[in-house]
């Protein structure tokens, strides 16, 4: 009998690349990292169950509540073995359970309450032996003498839900987190952020881990409804509030309550445990809602609740609730229920917000973690002892290594030719760009009133940036670009078309670069300014925000040039060719791919994007994008061919070689689909290949890259970490948290400008380039210096960095609407809540004017 996993689980079968040794560069430390070793685990056998309610495709909430009904507990207990649940359709015991193989039992949830006439609540249970979960081969999988099959996941799979048993029944458990309301940080619009503990079984190298971390989510506010509607509307008071839900585009709003558990007071205390669920809400309100009683009586809603419970509703003409039993309720009547999560994409204020709570010194964050240990009381829980896990309770202190900065070359007549970083940065001043380029048409549109920003503050800016620019070696020959100021009597295309020919006209050049001066970071006029340049007039565009412009210091000027350069051809900085172990040889093209999701709920695409270095040195990449289905992390075989053709003729096109070789970089894959990325995009990444050419067939390796995970490092003396307690850039974890037989490797590539610096997974899982282990960490590394627009070493390899920037940037040309075009100084939101997917198409394409250009950094 074979262990089986759930339907729904995310793990996968995989044969990936084997560890072909450990790398030796680099200076030696030790280090403190989030993982806990578990000292032992089950040595008996374990049996899995299958558990069915009713016909299945019953909610949580009520598989719950008939799990724990005391009818299905006292059955299970007379094993005297404590049961592990998954609160779906697994659950496992030490040993089979006293029934045998098969337990079916009806559950009465109304048991002991009076009779409903027309309704049941009873629900039938089955129970039936499934498998045996052997432990024995996990064992033999950590000690790299057993291949990954589905055995060796059964057993991850119950391990994980053992430990989540005790703390589920004292916390709010979410996946592997789990929550408590204590120390919520309250958030804008109704929301609070509850800090919370994370953790994870993890089979590493000859051994399992217990992966221990802080984890922060955003709950909705528990209390009552109206209140918490007045703060996700932004209003002052409830009367706001009402006033905004008489109109029918107010009441658009409501639709993200849907599906929240709320609560009443006024039947008494005896109800107060009764949960309703929002359903929708009422185009009329109380006070035109009528019913009919039993007495054969109409009556408004407000009029039931004064004459039955004496409560003169305030805000009558709000909407009601309604639930999905056909009850309505009051909204100012109605308690929302604590610890319910948010399920939506969180606003820019917001995730400041969160950003600054979640933030923490690593000092802060080892004080957290072995609270959260502290918390979790592994010695303690009585589960863990039944079923003989045990996890020592200190950190894991491994063995690491600090690889050394590379050196970075600017252009000649820099004060520092050739540069060596400290601490993973550097200062541009006295420096000359690598490639600069040569700016001669160009022309400056102004989003404000020329009252409040006449034309000489725009010009004090434009005279800045052009000393700036020729400081760093590059050449301006128009000094006067014409400078126009956006009428709001006009759309959007307009408006920069009336730019782009003023700057082309000035000089009798079609221009290089549009520069836009706008009031805020707002998504408008910013998305229509980049579809209209994109995608109309093909021309590269930069956009500056007012109070910078005002400000005109070189700084801020520098960093905007760094961007313009990049976007006009040129490169800012290269790698010094014993830093680069490509240089001079066979021609390579990296490549980096990427694919968004749209926030839950949204009904929109998903995005996928890829880039390729365009030169031999990877220093510039050209970027393509499309939609990629809905909510669809692997990209489609159609995307794969046209991404990748179009990326290796833009290669040659701009270096005359044919490269030999591919390191494909790709992003937001979880573990259980790197077999897939295998089995479908390298697939096609080669068909691609073949399709240019009959026999053409490049060697192809593939990393992916990872930030989503738990795992931090900490220094372990003060020579590895830096001043404010972080690592160093450069520290690189090859054991005792990698995977047991597998390539991968933590590398903190960064300074953490604020909290605790997060590494990066890399996990190269094909390989035909076989790259030496020291070349390879060190091209990743040494890569993390030469991104465009930074004067730091950046926390993630650029061509990935890039495809996220290509991804978000891709979005607009699918975005744009003419309402959005109409709006030129502030952004307007469209309504909130679920849609409907609908059809997915392609997006407006790139002008080609742009193809083979940095458009999107």
């Amino acid at each position: 009998m074979t262990a089986i996993l759930p339907a729904q689980s995310p793990l996968a079968l995989t044969n990936l690349v084997k560890r072909p040794g450990y790398g030796t560069a680099g200076t030696p430390s030790k280090f403190y990292v989030n993982h806990f070793r578990v000292a032992s685990f089950p040595d008996v056998e374990i049996v899995q169950y299958d558990v069915q309610v009713n016909a299945g495709g019953d909610t949580r909430a009520l598989i719950k509540k008939v799990w724990n009904s005391s009818v299905l507990q006292d059955r299970l207990g007379e094993s005297g073995k404590p049961v592990i649940f998954d609160g779906n359709r697994l659950a496992w015991s030490r040993g089979p359970l006293a029934f045998g193989d098969e337990l079916s039992v009806v559950v009465d949830l109304d048991e002991g309450r009076p009779e409903r006439p027309g309704r049941s609540n009873k629900h039938r249970v089955l129970i039936r032996k499934a498998a045996i979960v052997s432990m024995q081969i996990l064992d033999e999988y950590i000690n790299n003498r057993y291949s990954m099959d589905n055995e060796v996941l059964a057993a991850i799979n119950f391990l994980d839900h053992l430990l989540r048993e005790t703390p589920s029944k004292r916390l709010i458990a979410i996946k592997r987190s789990f929550f408590q309301s204590q120390g919520a940080s309250p958030l804008d619009g109704g929301v609070e952020a509850w800090k919370g503990i994370f953790q994870s079984v993890r089979a590493s190298m000859g051994q399992l881990t217990v992966n221990v971390d802080v984890a922060t989510t955003v709950f909705w506010s528990s209390g009552p409804l109206l209140e918490v509607l007045t703060k996700f509307m932004g209003l002052r008071s409830p009367d706001d509030t009402a006033n905004r839900l008489s109109n029918p585009n107010g009441r658009r709003e409501l639709r993200r309550f849907r599906k929240l558990s709320f609560f009443i007071k006024y039947r008494g205390p005896e109800h107060e445990k009764r949960m309703f669920i929002i359903d929708g809400f009422t185009e009329d309100g109380a006070d035109r809602t009528t019913f009919t009683t039993k007495e054969d009586e109409t009556l408004t809603v407000a009029q039931y609740f004064t004459r039955t419970y004496n409560i003169r509703l305030r805000y009558p003409s709000m909407p009601l609730i309604k639930t999905k039993k056909g009850a309505s309720f009051p909204i100012e009547l109605a308690i929302i229920q604590e610890g319910q999560r948010y399920p939506y994409k969180i606003s820019d204020r917001q995730t400041a917000d969160m950003i600054k709570i979640t933030a923490q010194r690593p000092d802060a964050r080892i004080n957290a973690i072995r609270s959260n240990v502290r918390t979790l009381g592994w010695d303690n829980d009585p589960v863990l002892k039944a079923y003989n896990l045990r996890i020592q309770p200190d950190m894991i202190v491994t063995d690491g290594r600090i690889l050394p900065a590379p050196v970075i070359n600017y252009g000649p007549g820099s004060k520092k030719v050739s540069l060596q970083p400290q601490d993973g940065r550097w200062n541009l001043i006295g420096q000359k760009l690598a490639l600069p380029q040569k700016l001669e048409s160009w022309g400056v549109m102004v989003f404000a009133d020329n009252r409040r920003t006449p034309e000489q503050v725009i010009q004090n800016f434009v005279r800045t940036f052009i000393n700036v620019h020729r400081g760093h070696g590059g050449e301006v020959t128009q000094m006067s670009p014409p400078i126009l100021y956006a009428s709001a009597q006009r759309d959007m295309n307009t408006n920069v078309r009336e730019i782009f020919n003023a700057a082309g006209n000035a000089v009798r050049k079609r221009p290089q670069l549009l520069l836009f001066v706008l009031p805020s970071r707002g998504a408008e006029p910013y998305n229509s300014i980049k579809a209209a340049c994109d995608i109309g007039l093909g021309v590269c565009s930069q956009c500056v925000q007012l109070r910078h412009v005002e400000q005109a210091k070189p700084q801020y000027c520098a960093n905007v040039d760094l961007k313009v350069n990049s976007k006009l051809g040129g490169t800012n900085v290269f790698l010094d060719k014993n830093c680069y172990p490509l240089y001079n040889k066979e021609p390579t093209i990296i490549l980096g791919a990427d694919v968004s999701h749209p926030a839950p709920g949204s009904g929109r695409a998903s995005f996928a994007s890829m880039v390729g270095s365009i030169d031999l040195q990877a220093t510039r990449y050209a970027g393509i994008v499309n939609t990629n289905g809905h909510r669809v992390e692997v990209i489609n075989s159609r995307n794969i061919q046209v991404f990748v053709t179009t990326l290796l003729r833009q290669f040659r096109s701009n270096t005359g070689k044919v490269p030999g070789r591919i390191f494909y970089f790709r992003d937001g894959v979880s573990e259980g689909q790197y077999q897939q990325i295998i089995d479908q995009e390298l697939a096609d990444i080669k068909k691609a290949c073949e399709s240019l050419s009959a026999g053409y067939k490049p060697f192809v390796t593939v990393v992916i890259c990872s930030k989503r995970h738990h795992s931090r490092v900490f220094p372990a003396n003060r020579n590895a970490g830096d001043r404010n307690g972080n690592v160093l850039p450069g520290t690189i974890i090859e054991r005792d948290i990698t995977h047991p037989s597998e390539y991968d490797f933590y590398l903190v590539s960064h300074v953490a400008l604020q909290g605790t610096a997060r590494p990066v997974h890399y996990h190269v899982i094909h390989d035909e380039n076989q790259m030496p282990i020291d070349y390879f960490q060190a091209f990743v590394y040494n890569m993390c210096y030469v991104f465009a627009r930074a004067t730091t070493s950046v926390s993630l390899c650029p061509p990935v960095y890039y495809a996220h920037l290509a991804g978000q940037r891709g979005r607009v040309h699918e975005e744009t609407r003419e309402e959005d075009s109409a709006s030129l100084v502030s952004g307007r939101t469209g309504g909130s809540g679920n849609e409907e997917p609908g059809e997915v198409k392609d997006v407006k394409p790139l002008h080609p004017s742009l193809a083979g250009t940095m458009w999107y950094i």
